[in-house]
């Protein structure tokens, strides 16, 4: 690995004057599970690297999921993957974040890489964004500029390029509240337990009071250059029983917005034809998990 200097700043302000003196070449580390690598895939292929890295971990603030009062939550960049699966009122309210983080990496991965490290490597493949995109969720970023919120659809440019200006960092993540009758739902295939999705698929259904879908959105990895949602689903589930009519047409519309790549792991043919059952899969299940939040009596 090339040399650079390694800083550790107690606050975004310390951290903005790091990043400015390195005039450009400086790169920021949050959890490093993947800036690691990316440093040693630089050296390998003879590729000049960062200057400058700053770490972000001993800035308070950064980490740690906070209840709002409207009922979302504000889950800190720095928040590791761990914290995120385990997280009691993730796994009740947002079921599909938990179980995407749990599936990133094996467990000393999960206790050292962050939600906002997992969101800008912006791999298209990564676990936590279909289902932070299918729950409407936002990043607030702060920079030498000040600060600002971006939903999270438009921090992605394509593979490993994301919105960020220059000294910028994303520092938290806001999900809205679910609401009542309310269910989401992750599903991923893969090689083996250890690797990268083939597919995954994540999907948030509300029922209203006649028990119909009020509302359905559905969001697919590894099919585009970044993860992306499928509005057609929404579109045409509105108003539907939940059943498995509607289930088939969302397969067919996930298939038809899927625009996969192929590669030594997979054909385009088949990780299109995988979005369509995932996606099928994946509404299914939080259909159902609506349906008991609705038996339950879940506030309005």
């Amino acid at each position: 690995m090339h040399d650079f200097d390694y800083h550790a700043p107690e606050s975004l302000a310390e951290a903005f004057r790091l990043s400015r003196g390195a005039e450009g070449s400086a790169r920021y580390l949050a959890g490093g599970t993947d800036l690691l690598l990316a440093l040693e895939r630089a050296q390998a292929q003879g590729a000049e690297g960062p200057a400058r890295v700053i770490d972000l971990k001993r800035i308070p603030g950064l980490e740690g999921i906070e209840a709002l009062s409207d009922g979302g939550l504000r889950i800190g960049a720095l928040t590791a993957m761990a914290a995120i699966a385990a997280h009691a009122d993730i796994r009740a309210r947002l079921p599909a974040l938990a179980q995407g983080a749990s599936f990133v990496g094996g467990p000393a991965i999960r206790n050292r890489a962050t939600l906002g490290g997992n969101l800008c490597n912006a791999s298209p493949a990564a676990d936590t964004s279909p289902a932070l995109l299918a729950c409407g969720a936002a990043v607030e970023i702060a920079g030498p500029e000040g600060a600002r919120a971006l939903p999270l659809a438009e921090l992605w440019l394509g593979p490993r390029r994301i919105a960020l200006a220059a000294g910028e960092v994303v520092t938290a993540v806001r999900v809205p509240a679910p609401g009542a009758r309310s269910g989401t739902a992750f599903r991923r295939i893969t090689r083996t337990a250890m690797d990268i999705a083939l597919v995954n698929a994540a999907a948030r259904v509300r029922l209203d009071g006649r028990g119909r879908i009020a509302e359905a959105a559905l969001a697919l990895g590894a099919v585009a250059p970044a993860a992306i949602l499928v509005p057609e689903v929404a579109r045409a589930l509105a108003g539907r029983a939940p059943e498995e009519a509607a289930w088939r047409e969302a397969q067919a519309l996930a298939q038809a917005a899927a625009r996969p790549i192929g590669d030594v792991r997979a054909s385009a043919d088949y990780r299109r034809e995988m979005a369509g059952v995932l996606a099928a899969r994946a509404l299914r299940s939080a259909a159902e998990r609506a349906a008991a939040d609705r038996v339950a009596g879940g506030a309005p």
